[in-house]
């Protein structure tokens, strides 16, 4: 994070623990804002790689599991990067600026997932690069956020992942149930917006950018969840994260074969937990009467009631079973795109 950024949401109140953001000062007062209130939110949680050079495009087609060639200056993308066994080791957004790529990856992934991407570089003519601090990367989400932004910008992204460069920002739309936008840019210009913005937002702390994530069963693999699950289990072929014509990406044999010859047996659903107020670690066990082992936390956190909602892996066979994550009832909740039946 650029230290005058960080100076400048002190300012407007921002505590942290380190370079985290824990809140600005009102962590349940923020809770209650999405969806039906307008929210600023520092992304540093999610730490930024730069990937350039003349074989950027090819080095990254061979990595990940989306067709890199659908990125561009208007168009970003959600994808992952498999083990040679196809499980997910990452999940990114990414974006394309001034002819760099750059993956938006969970903070705690940065250095793993840099280090082993460069062991693959070999000759190829590319530059892999921790950005983290090289741009300014923070979120705006609103009822009529794209309006506000047509005020301000003249113009604003219309569908998920439609992107636009307006002078030194790059804003990118991303799947919610009211607009929002991630927006990477200069510390000028980011500042300024920012600044005009918050005349009708609040600031808020990191849980309630991820509430959108969970509501638009968006998965966000971190280190506590890294090789656990491959892409279809995360949903990640029902969202447009997975190609399957692009050709050949570490564990892309598994995944196909996934496809085209077997089936999931399990797959994400998003999930309510009633008068639970403590958000479940990664990892934890949901269970049915018949399976203690029924279903696994991969993102949790509160909703605006103060309960907790969470994305879980879950065998599909138990998911239509009543289930429970302790004392408390877990309740299956819908999301935005159709889910596979067993």
């Amino acid at each position: 994070m650029k230290a005058d950024w960080k100076n400048f949401l002190i300012d407007h109140g921002a505590e942290f623990a380190g370079d985290s953001l824990i809140s600005f000062g009102n962590p349940e007062r923020e809770r209650r804002i999405p969806p039906q209130g307008a929210i600023l939110c520092d992304l540093a949680h999610f730490g930024l790689i730069s990937v350039s050079g003349e074989d950027a495009t090819t080095f990254l087609q061979g990595q990940l599991t989306n067709d890199i060639n659908q990125v561009s200056d208007i168009q970003s993308q959600l994808s992952a990067y498999c083990t040679p066994k196809g499980r997910a080791l990452a999940t990114f957004f990414i974006t394309k600026r001034q002819g760099i790529y750059y993956l938006s990856v969970a903070r705690d992934l940065l250095e793993p997932i840099l280090k082993r991407l460069r062991m693959y570089v070999m000759r190829s003519k590319v530059v892999l690069e921790d950005a983290s601090a090289s741009l300014v990367h923070f979120g705006f989400a609103a009822p009529d956020g794209d309006k506000r932004l047509q005020e301000i910008l003249g113009k604003a992204p219309a569908q998920a992942y439609e992107t636009l460069q307006i002078n030194s920002l790059t804003i990118m739309r991303q799947p919610a149930p009211i607009p929002r936008f991630k927006i990477l840019g200069e510390l000028d210009e980011a500042r300024k917006l920012w600044e005009r913005l918050n005349v009708n937002a609040a600031c808020v702390g990191r849980s309630s950018w991820e509430y959108f994530n969970v509501m638009s069963g968006v998965p966000m693999v971190t280190q506590a969840s890294s090789e656990a699950w491959v892409p279809q289990m995360l949903n990640m072929h029902l969202i447009n994260g997975v190609s399957f014509t692009k050709g050949c990406f570490p564990g892309q044999e598994i995944v196909a074969r996934l496809k085209y010859l077997g089936k999931s047996k399990r797959q994400m659903y998003r999930i309510g937990i009633p008068h639970c107020v403590n958000v479940p670690t990664i990892g934890t066990n949901l269970a049915s009467d018949t399976d203690a082992e029924a279903g696994t936390i991969l993102n949790a956190t509160l909703n605006s009631d103060g309960y907790v909602e969470a994305l879980a892996v879950m065998k599909i066979a138990e998911a239509t079973k009543p289930l429970h994550l302790g004392e408390y009832k877990v309740n299956v909740l819908e999301l935005p795109y159709a889910l596979e039946t067993e």
